[in-house]
C-alpha cells in the first residue's frame, strides 16, 4: 500500500459529531496539512520558457511509459432584484442566480424586466418582455460557432460562444485551424437593432467568466501543440529506453525507470523542439476578425508552476465593455474551475493527476486580483483532494475557505456502504456506520495504511509572499462517501456527501484556524445545490433516494438549520413523473445553478419526466418547467407546469438549422422525422418579471402567470415555420 511521503495519518475521534472530522490545533501544526513552493514563476525569457517546455514534454511522454497510464496503480487505496429603470418599467425582477452578491456569472439569459437577451446554441435574441401581454421578439443576430452565454453592462451585451476558422497565410500560421472563444460586444441602445462593435478572439476554450463593476473577467485553456512526432518517442524501441519494472515492483523500480527515461528522453525532444516558432506556439488573440492574430504574450509575461506543469496555457483575460480593451495574464497551466469574490478570482485545477506525476491527489489554486489593465498575479496554494465545483470555494474577511474530496485512482471516492435515516430530521450524534469506518482508520494508524478517502475543509490565507498558506483544516467528513453540494455562507458552512444517504453537514466557520463540523443531518437521496432563502433556512434541489441507496426521481428539499448543530429537513417535495412501470426524473438545476430561479417565495427549475407503462407499452413524460410555492409553514407545493411543445410543433427543426440542412415544414429526411415528442421541448431557464413567469428553451419563450401557470399570457417562437 503506497503512502504519502511526509505524512502522517491523522487519528479520528469518537467523542462527539465533531469526531467526522479532525480539528486542526491552532498551537500546533498541522501534520496532515499540505506543505509545499506552490508560488508561481515569472519567465524570464524566451530561452527560460523554451525550457520550461522542453522539461514538460520529456515529463509527459517518460510519465506515458512508466507513470499512472503506464499499466500500473499510482496509488492503490480503493435572486430578486429591484429594478427602477424609466417609468413604466417593472420594479421587480429576477436575474441569474449567482455565488455571491455584486459577482455576474456567464449564462444564457440576462434581463433589464423591460427585455430578455438570449444567447444561446447559434444566435442572439432580444426578447421585449413588458408588458407581459406585448411580450415580442424584436431582433435576432446569427452567431459564428456555439453561443456560452453573455453578460449585459449598461446599454451592451458581451456574448461569449466557441468558434473555429480556417487560417491561411495569417502571420506564421499558415493552413491552420483556429479553435477558440469569440467575444462579441454588442451595443443594444437600439433593441431593434443590435450592432456588433467588436468581435474578439482568443485561443482556447473559457472555462467561466465573471462580470465585477462593469469589468469581465474571462479564464481561457488551451492545449500546447508540439511537433506530432514528439510523441512517438514514447514507443521507441531503440532510443535506449529501459524495460518495464513487473507490475508490481517496488515503487522505487518505477521511479528508477522514470529517472533514467528522462535522461534518454532530454536530447530527443530537445532535437524535435528546436524548430519550434514560441511566437506561433504561444495563445494567439485577434482584437477584431478581420485582424491577424498575434501572440497574446511576450515569453516574460508567462508565469509557470515551481513543480512540473501539464502542456497547457491558461489565460486570466479582462475585457472593458465600454473601451474594448483587453489584458491578460498568462500561466503555463490548466484551470477549470473558477470563483471570484469582489476582489479576488481563484482558479483550481484538480486535474494535476491525471497527467500522472506527483501530486495527482491535490489541488492546485491561483489567486489573481481584480482591477488595474488586467488580472494580477499574487498567490497559489495546495489543497488534498478534488474540487466539486465553483461552490467548493468561498472567500471571507480575506481568507479562501475550500471543500474537497479525497482522490482514489481514476476519480474522486464513491463507494457502496450503510446509512440510516432520522426520526423528525434531526440526525443522532455519530452515525454508527460512519464511526465504524472511523475506528478502521484509528487502528491503521499503527498499520501505516492510510484511512479510507473522504472530505475536507480547507482554510487558506494570503502570507502576501505569493503563497497561499493553511491555516486551519478539518478532514476525514463521511469516509467513502463524496461531496455532492457545497455552499458557505458567512461564517458558516454546509456540505453534502452521499453513498447510500444524504448526510448535510453543518460547518462553523467563525474561526479560520479551526473549522470544525458541528452537525449533521441523514436522509435518503442527496441534495445538488444548496440554496439560502433567509437566515436560517435552505432550499435544495436534488434526488430522493431508497434508504439502499437507490435514486428514485428529482426532489425538492426545505432545510431549517437555525440550530447550526441540529438541521431539520422541515419538508421534501418528490416530483412523480407518473404511475405504473419504470419511471424518472431529473433537472438541468441539479448540476447548473443558473437553472434554479428563487423569489416571491416561488421556485421553478427545468424538468424532465418519463414514465414506461407496461400495460400500453408505451413511454409518456413531460420536458417543461416545474414552479413551486415554498412556505415554512406549509412546505412546498407545485404551483403548476410550462411545457413548450406548442412552440416545438410551430418551429423549423432546429437540429436541421444546426447542422446546416434544408429546413421546411414537410423536409423529408429531416433530423426531427423521429417522433421524440417530449424530448424537444427542454426548458433551460426561467425569469420572474413582477409576478410573471418567463420560461426559456431552445425554441423560445413563453410567458404565463407565475402563481397559476396553467394561465397563458404570450408565446414568443423563435425559429416559427411561418418565416420560412
Amino acid at each position: 500500500m503506497r503512502s504519502r511521503t511526509g505524512h502522517r495519518w491523522s487519528t479520528l475521534g469518537l467523542a462527539s459529531l465533531a469526531l467526522l472530522g479532525c480539528k486542526t490545533d491552532p498551537d500546533q501544526p498541522d501534520p496532515d496539512a499540505p506543505v509545499a513552493e506552490m508560488s508561481l514563476r515569472r519567465m524570464a525569457d524566451c530561452d527560460d520558457l523554451s525550457m520550461t517546455i522542453e522539461d514538460s514534454v520529456v515529463e509527459l511522454i517518460a510519465q506515458s511509459r512508466y507513470g499512472y497510464y503506464g499499466g500500473r496503480v499510482y496509488w492503490e487505496n480503493d435572486g430578486a432584484t429591484d429594478g427602477g429603470a424609466t417609468p413604466g418599467s417593472p420594479t421587480d425582477y429576477t436575474t441569474t442566480n449567482v455565488q455571491e452578491t455584486g459577482v455576474d456569472e456567464l449564462d444564457l439569459v440576462k434581463t433589464d424586466g423591460d427585455y430578455l437577451y438570449v444567447a444561446q446554441d447559434r444566435g442572439l435574441q432580444i426578447v421585449k418582455s413588458w408588458p407581459a401581454a406585448d411580450t415580442e421578439l424584436v431582433a435576432q443576430l446569427d452567431l459564428e460557432g456555439w453561443a456560452q452565454g453573455l453578460f449585459l453592462v449598461g446599454d451592451k451585451l458581451v456574448v461569449f460562444s466557441n468558434v473555429n476558422d480556417a487560417l491561411t497565410d495569417v502571420d506564421g500560421l499558415p493552413d491552420k485551424w483556429f479553435y477558440g472563444t469569440r467575444m462579441s460586444i454588442v451595443d443594444v441602445s437600439d433593441r431593434a437593432h443590435p450592432t456588433i462593435e467588436r468581435s474578439i478572439d482568443v485561443a482556447g476554450y473559457v472555462a467561466d467568466a465573471r462580470l465585477v463593476d462593469g469589468k469581465v473577467y474571462f479564464v481561457a485553456n488551451q492545449w500546447m501543440d508540439v511537433p506530432s512526432g514528439t510523441w512517438e518517442l514514447a514507443s521507441r524501441t531503440d532510443i535506449g529506453l529501459p524495460d518495464y519494472p513487473a507490475w508490481d515492483a517496488p515503487e522505487a523500480d518505477w521511479n528508477a525507470a522514470l529517472a533514467t527515461a528522462r535522461t534518454v528522453l532530454r536530447p530527443y525532444v530537445h532535437e524535435s523542439l528546436a524548430s519550434l516558432d514560441l511566437g506561433a506556439y504561444l495563445p494567439q488573440w485577434r482584437t477584431d476578425a478581420d485582424q491577424p492574430f498575434t501572440s497574446m504574450y511576450a515569453c516574460s509575461d508567462i508565469y509557470v508552476p515551481a513543480q512540473e506543469t501539464p502542456l497547457a496555457m491558461l489565460a486570466v483575460g479582462q475585457l472593458d465593455p465600454a473601451t474594448g480593451d483587453l489584458g491578460s495574464t498568462g500561466v503555463m497551466s490548466q484551470g477549470w474551475t473558477v470563483y471570484a469574490s469582489t476582489r479576488n478570482l481563484y482558479v483550481a485545477q484538480t486535474s494535476q493527476w491525471w497527467w500522472g506525476w506527483g501530486g495527482y491527489d491535490k489541488s492546485h489554486i491561483h489567486k489573481f486580483a481584480l482591477g488595474g489593465d488586467a488580472p494580477t498575479y499574487l498567490a497559489s496554494g495546495e489543497v488534498d483532494g478534488w474540487l466539486y465545483d465553483q461552490f467548493a470555494m468561498s472567500e471571507y474577511n480575506g481568507d479562501l475557505r475550500v471543500v474537497t474530496t479525497d482522490l482514489i485512482s481514476w476519480g474522486p471516492v464513491m463507494a457502496d456502504g450503510g446509512g440510516s435515516t432520522t426520526d423528525g430530521g434531526v440526525a443522532p450524534a455519530v452515525d454508527p456506520t460512519i464511526a465504524s469506518r472511523v475506528d478502521a482508520a484509528d487502528a491503521a494508524e499503527d498499520t501505516d495504511v492510510p484511512p479510507p478517502p473522504a472530505n475536507n475543509v480547507f482554510v487558506l490565507r494570503d502570507d502576501t509572499k505569493g503563497s497561499l498558506d493553511v491555516i486551519g483544516h478539518v478532514g476525514g467528513i463521511a469516509p467513502n462517501e463524496r461531496v455532492y453540494a457545497v455552499r458557505m455562507l458567512g461564517d458558516k458552512g454546509y456540505v453534502v456527501t452521499f453513498r447510500q444517504t444524504d448526510p448535510l453537514f453543518t460547518l462553523d466557520l467563525s474561526d479560520p484556524t479551526q473549522p470544525a463540523v458541528v452537525g449533521a443531518l441523514l436522509m435518503p437521496g442527496y441534495s445538488a445545490y444548496l440554496h439560502p432563502i433567509d437566515e436560517d433556512h435552505l432550499l435544495a434541489v436534488g434526488m430522493s433516494g431508497l434508504e439502499s441507496g437507490e435514486l428514485t426521481g428529482l426532489a425538492i428539499n426545505l432545510f431549517d438549520v437555525s440550530d447550526l448543530a441540529h438541521p431539520v429537513l422541515l419538508d421534501q417535495h418528490e416530483i412523480s413523473p407518473g404511475s405504473g412501470g419504470s419511471t424518472w426524473s431529473y433537472s438541468e438545476a441539479l448540476w447548473d445553478h443558473h437553472a434554479f430561479t428563487y423569489g416571491r417565495d416561488t421556485l421553478t427549475i427545468p424538468a424532465f419526466t418519463q414514465s414506461w407503462d407496461e400495460g400500453t407499452q408505451t413511454w409518456s413524460g413531460f420536458s417543461g418547467a416545474i414552479a413551486f410555492h415554498v412556505s415554512l409553514t406549509d412546505g412546498i407545493t407545485e404551483n403548476g407546469r410550462v411545457d413548450h411543445q406548442v412552440l416545438v410543433d410551430d418551429s423549423i427543426c432546429l437540429y436541421d438549422w444546426w447542422w446546416g440542412r434544408d429546413v421546411g415544414a414537410s423536409d423529408v429526411g429531416s433530423y426531427c422525422d423521429w417522433d421524440y415528442g417530449y424530448w424537444y421541448a427542454q426548458v433551460r431557464r426561467s425569469v420572474y418579471v413582477e409576478d410573471k413567469l418567463y420560461t426559456l428553451s431552445n425554441y423560445g419563450v413563453l410567458v404565463n402567470e407565475l402563481n397559476d401557470p396553467s394561465v397563458q399570457i404570450a408565446a414568443v417562437p423563435f425559429y416559427p415555420v411561418s418565416d420560412l
